[in-house]
């Protein structure tokens, strides 16, 4: 028997972090007396929760059972197990609604530089080359380019 971390999430954003019993030989948390009333009654009016519990140092998912136990699940990913690389490419392959947000940002504010150099450079140059107009191009291709970006990853929720 061992007393461990229990934490408790609801969709509507509502946290509950007590402590529970854990018996390593059956693979059940038992919540106790007053969290079992508080799960209860939270349940006629909350959708059901995400229950996640640390044993041994790992964050453990848990399920419910009908005798207002926990039955040890998954364990969470939270990134001991993943790779360097899987870590430092999550924010560009599966970024979540605030990093979608910042890169939006970052976009338009790469587009205003953009747009500013494209400007300066128009009005600095008196004899016009072709590296000048092809420094134009890519100034105004680029400005182009990051705002529509900014604009998609922005865009929603």
């Amino acid at each position: 028997m061992e007393i461990i971390d229990i934490h408790i999430e609801y969709p509507s954003g509502m946290s509950i972090t007590d402590r529970a019993t854990y018996l390593a030989d059956a693979g059940h948390v038992y919540p106790s007396e007053r969290l079992h009333a508080v799960l209860r009654e939270f349940s006629i009016s909350e959708a059901p929760p995400v229950v996640s519990a640390v044993i041994g140092g790992v964050n453990m998912q848990l399920d419910s059972r009908t005798d207002g136990s926990f039955a040890i699940g998954d364990p969470d990913c939270d990134g001991r197990n993943e790779s360097f690389f899987s870590i430092v490419l999550q924010p560009l392959s599966t970024p979540t609604k605030d990093q979608r947000q910042q890169f939006g940002r970052f976009c338009h504010t790469l587009a205003a530089a953009a747009f500013l150099g494209a400007i300066g450079v128009w009005h600095s140059t008196q004899v016009w080359t072709f590296a000048d107009v092809k420094l134009e191009a890519s100034l105004v291709a680029g400005f182009v380019l990051t705002f529509v970006q900014g604009m998609i990853s922005i865009k929603g929720e």
